[in-house]
């Protein structure tokens, strides 16, 4: 792995091994990965935007609070490998292997699944969505938000904000799903004036906010 000037750090690799390694808390944007191995790994709260990593083994692997945004993972298996609170949002899986895989709480958005192998797309557990959510946000998170467009500690990584001027509605879904409106708010706020720790990912948003808010 190496690390660039932005401290965002790139798991790249070709035709190598990283057999039962643990992945925590990681921005491996735009990483590059071809015929690699990571069987038996481990990803927690990994986000893997606008990646390459094709013809890839994740045999037995297992992913919690991941996200594939944008990420090309054609012709990769993932056979036995387990998926838990995961992001797919226009990832590209086209040849990819899901055979004996297991899902909780997925989400696809603008994923094309008709090439895939083995994948059961009825699991309850997987929800496909063809489109972006798009949310009516009241002023008052507005007006929290907007504190937030630069903060540099999750801003860079897209998690409340596609840009300047764009809401990640997406994420944003994820967070009312398991925190009412008065609870985001509060917890953002104290977010804003307490955090220290770089947040890559709507799941260690998630983390976060029900810690200070002892939810």
């Amino acid at each position: 792995m190496v690390e660039n000037k932005r401290r965002i750090t790139k798991l790249n690799s070709f035709y190598g091994k990283k057999l039962e390694h643990k992945y925590m808390h990681k921005y491996f944007c735009k990483s590059r990965a071809f015929k690699a191995t990571f069987k038996g790994s481990e990803f927690s709260h990994v986000n893997f935007r606008g990646s390459i990593m094709t013809s890839v083994s994740f045999k037995s692997c297992k992913f919690e609070g991941v996200e594939f945004l944008g990420t090309n993972l054609k012709k990769s298996n993932f056979e036995g490998a387990s998926f838990k609170d995961t992001i797919f949002v226009g990832a590209l899986l086209e040849n990819c292997n899901f055979r004996n895989t297991t899902f909780k709480n997925v989400i696809m958005v603008n994923t094309n699944v008709n090439n895939t192998k083995n994948l059961n797309i009825h699991n309850p557990e997987i929800t496909i969505l063809k489109q972006y959510p798009k949310l009516e946000i009241s002023l008052e998170l507005k007006n929290v938000l907007g504190k937030l467009v630069n903060d540099p500690y999750i801003s860079r990584y897209r998690v409340l904000h596609l840009n300047t001027k764009k809401y990640n509605h997406l994420n944003l879904k994820i967070l009312f799903d398991v925190l009412s409106e008065e609870q985001l708010i509060k917890g953002l706020k104290i977010m804003k004036e307490k955090n220290k720790k770089e947040i890559c990912t709507v799941s260690s948003l998630i983390n976060y906010l029900k810690m200070v808010l002892g939810v």
